[in-house]
């Protein structure tokens, strides 16, 4: 018999989201790869909320201290410039995870679940050769973890 989940939001020896008695085996050997991907993109969210946030109180000090009349040289300094490349690069980041969260969701239908590609294409509304792609970068992303 499988574990029971403790208290809510606690994760029991099945996982989030496990069959009632699924092995515990099948959770860390097929779905870990999957949690890590999805972990890793809400990681990347995270890190991107918080560079939107760099940003705005960036443009919101130097919007107050703007003097009127001509604009100073530099507009924002050392400091925006910071900001702004952190939101670049967290943006990626977080583009990259994301991406490979959803292309593993393909690969998943199709490797764990049995879903056929023109299946999933139908159901998704792609094209079969835009599902084939996502499914072999969930493939490739997995071999990247």
């Amino acid at each position: 018999m499988a574990a029971m989940a403790g208290p809510a939001g606690a994760m029991g020896a099945d996982g989030p989201g496990a069959a009632p008695g699924a092995p515990a085996a099948d959770i860390s050997g097929e779905l870990a790869g999957f949690y890590r991907l999805i972990d890793s993109a809400i990681g990347a969210c995270e890190e991107f909320r918080e560079a939107v946030l760099r940003v705005e109180e960036s443009l919101t000090r130097l919007r107050s201290a703007r003097p009127p009349g001509p604009p100073p040289a530099v507009l924002g300094g050392d400091a925006l410039r910071d900001a702004w490349s952190a939101y670049a690069e967290a943006l990626l980041s977080m583009n990259r995870a994301v991406t490979h969260a959803r292309a593993e969701g393909y690969r998943a239908a199709v490797d764990d679940g049995g879903v056929g590609l023109t299946e999933l294409a139908r159901l998704s509304g792609h094209s079969r050769q835009q599902v084939t792609r996502l499914v072999n970068r969930g493939r490739a992303a997995r071999e990247d973890i």
